[in-house]
């Protein structure tokens, strides 16, 4: 039986890539199938790169990296990589190490959120310190980086550079713009590139520099990645204020209690009368988030659609990120890559 979207009104009829072997379309299982042997061997690189003397390391990584996540982008790696012609252990090691710049990332996010949650788990820090949490990440990071300078290849190192350059700018921009209601959805979608799409952007471009891709490719498959990225957070921050907290890991409208400013407030504000801004503004600023408040909120949203609004600017983002494949001959890898953007929006709302 076919689930039908939550919000039908919104979402297109995506035509889904044909699985050659199946005369099925392919789904994202259908990716991971496909692509288990390639991220058999990336866990096997990252267990490798976990070793080290320090026995905290190992723990503290392992907690985030076995916690459920999808490893999407160490994914969009290899099948980007095999897109374009390479498939040798050099994308296993660059797939490894985006995945320890992710997790560093997410370390040093725990800590300045002052989260108590992810991924329907403790975080790092509540168990082994802010201390542990901070200098681990500072290792994944050191790591990935060491790795990647064992390649011997500029154009990677420039990648990878310019991409934990631009994410630690995101996280400073995030910080100052925290718990501002007039942040403007450039402004938003500014912090979102930075935070989280640039490294799915590098996960695909760095695909594209293993195959030796000219300009033109390269420059379309890391915009695929941001396209993705974009696409990706911005359902993120929609399941905040949708999901239940099972299948979110946190608690429903926690990002709100944060006083993160996200897309549907956002829209939520540019909307509603000064009278209702002016409220939703004070339950931003507040240090406690009332059930009454929530409530409100969401009824709000309902009322503006700004769920809608919300999934509607995501689906955009991936209509573009398939457009731009369109560089590249048919393949199954091709279909792949559509599959993974068909599953950022087909993920439960």
């Amino acid at each position: 039986m076919t689930k039908k979207p939550r919000y039908p009104t919104i979402y297109r009829s995506f035509q889904h890539p044909v699985n050659a072997s199946k005369g099925l379309p392919m789904t994202i299982t259908d990716v991971f199938e496909t692509y288990s042997d390639d991220l058999k061997r990336v866990e096997e690189q990252v267990q490798r790169d976990l070793d080290s003397k320090a026995i905290l390391v190992k723990k503290v990584g392992n907690h985030l990296l076995q916690g459920g996540g999808k490893r999407i982008r160490p994914l969009l790696l290899m099948i980007s990589a095999n897109l374009c012609g390479s498939n040798g252990p050099e994308a296993e090691v660059l797939a490894a190490a985006v995945e320890f710049i992710h997790t560093a990332s997410l370390l040093h996010d725990d800590v300045v959120d002052g989260a108590d949650i992810r991924r329907g788990r403790p975080v790092a820090n509540s168990i082994w310190g802010n201390q542990a949490s901070i200098l681990v990440g500072d290792y994944l990071y050191s790591k990935a980086l060491f790795n990647a300078v064992r390649l011997g290849s500029q154009r990677v190192m420039e990648v990878l550079s310019d991409t934990t350059r631009a994410m630690s700018e995101g996280e400073v921009l995030q910080l100052l713009r925290a718990g501002e209601p007039d942040l403007t959805e450039e402004e938003y979608l500014e912090v979102v590139e930075a935070k989280t799409a640039v490294l799915i952007s590098a996960a695909c471009r760095l695909g594209a520099v293993l195959g030796g891709m000219p300009n033109d490719k390269e420059e379309m498959l890391a915009g695929f990645g941001t396209d993705i990225g974009l696409a990706f957070q911005l359902l993120d921050d929609t399941l905040d204020y949708t999901a239940e907290q099972t299948k979110l890991g946190k608690a429903l409208g926690k990002d709100l209690e944060e006083g993160k400013i996200t897309l549907p407030l956002i829209h939520l504000i540019h909307k509603s009368t000064p009278d209702e801004a002016a409220r939703i503004k004070e339950i931003v600023s507040d240090a406690s988030l009332k059930k009454e408040d929530l409530d409100y909120i969401l009824g709000l949203m309902g009322r503006y659609r700004s769920i809608e609004y919300a999934v509607g600017r995501a689906t955009s983002y991936i209509e573009r990120a398939k457009g731009r494949l369109s560089v590249f001959p048919p393949s199954p890898h091709k279909d792949a890559l559509h599959a993974v953007a068909d599953y950022v929006v087909d993920r439960d709302m």
